[in-house]
């Protein structure tokens, strides 16, 4: 083949694939708006790599299950520093062998490669310990150090209590939470029924 001939064979494929650029081009820019809708119905935020629906982790720390994070929807972001949950559910076991199970409408998790390293619970949490439920505004958790702080509005009901304060310290493994303002408590005295007399 003579060097004119490979050059026109070049200058050719050239043209052609000039012309594949144009046509791509085009049609990315006419469609542009069917992707950003098609984007949006499938739920994926703006910069996430990964989107998963019935999203569900399990923290191990050798053989031993830390906790089970589970959510309806979750979004890894495309620099994999953090991952958006929808629905999330967090649960573990206590010290003495109950269940404590966080629950919020969203949560925005901190990674630390493969790992949680905070988690900013938004929406209404609610915190399941046992017969005692506590509920606030937002909070931050920290599995690694089992530190949840709120600083809003708190609330604890169970066993005819009900305790209320502004800002909580807490470590839900060791069962420990500590209101900080304006704390306020009422007990509500069980109901006694009067045995019925025989005669």
């Amino acid at each position: 083949m003579s060097p004119r001939r490979i050059a026109r064979v070049l200058a050719s494929v050239g043209a052609v694939a000039l012309v594949a650029i144009l046509v791509v081009t085009v049609w990315v820019v006419r469609h542009r708006k069917d992707v950003k809708v098609l984007t949006n119905a499938a739920g994926l935020l703006p910069g996430a790599l990964l989107h998963a629906r019935n999203f569900h982790w399990t923290q191990m720390k050798g053989d031993q299950s830390q906790w089970i994070l589970q959510a309806k929807d979750a979004s890894y972001a495309a620099d994999k520093t953090s991952m958006v949950l929808k629905g999330a559910d967090l649960s573990m076991i206590s010290k003495d062998g109950k269940k404590v199970e966080l629950v919020a409408p969203l949560a925005t998790l901190q990674m630390e490669g493969n790992h949680i390293g905070r988690a900013d619970l938004r929406g209404g949490l609610t915190v399941h310990y046992g017969d005692f439920v506590l509920t606030t505004d937002q909070a931050i958790f920290a599995p690694d150090k089992d530190e949840l702080q709120a600083p809003g509005a708190v609330r604890i009901e169970g066993q005819g209590l009900t305790v209320t304060g502004v800002g909580l310290s807490g470590h839900p493994k060791e069962e420990e939470f500590q209101l900080l303002n304006e704390v306020s408590t009422r007990i509500m005295p069980k109901a006694q029924h009067a045995n019925p007399k025989v005669s």
